[in-house]
């Protein structure tokens, strides 16, 4: 089994086909493929995953920014196997906040 260098999976609600197609543009510039859906009861959470080589999350950011609103939840975390770490995006009521963490660090404190 091929272990994938770098995992991205997140989710943001409430969301739309703008904001889908804006994802679709960046990955498919990048030659890229991910699954890109917009799912829930409404059709408004926009979810996102990736196993692959390299993922551009600094594009990937950007073209969610515009749409963050107050009402906005979600998350993106990008797990990076060569590099050993966890980024996590967080969108919250319009913000946009980043951290990132050792995978030691997320191991341990899950209990594993």
């Amino acid at each position: 089994m091929r272990q994938e260098p770098v995992k991205a999976y997140g989710n943001l609600h409430p969301a739309d086909g703008r904001a889908l197609q804006a994802l679709e543009a960046v990955f498919d510039s990048w030659g890229l493929t991910v699954e890109l859906e917009l799912a829930g009861s409404n059709g408004d959470l926009l979810r996102l995953g990736f196993e692959g080589v390299f993922f551009p999350e600094d594009d990937a950011v950007e073209a969610i920014r515009p749409f963050l609103t107050p009402a906005s939840t979600g998350k993106l975390d990008i797990l990076n196997f060569e590099d050993w770490t966890l980024t996590r995006y967080t969108f919250d009521a319009g913000r946009l906040c980043r951290g990132q963490r050792d995978l030691n660090q997320v191991l341990e404190y899950s209990g594993h």
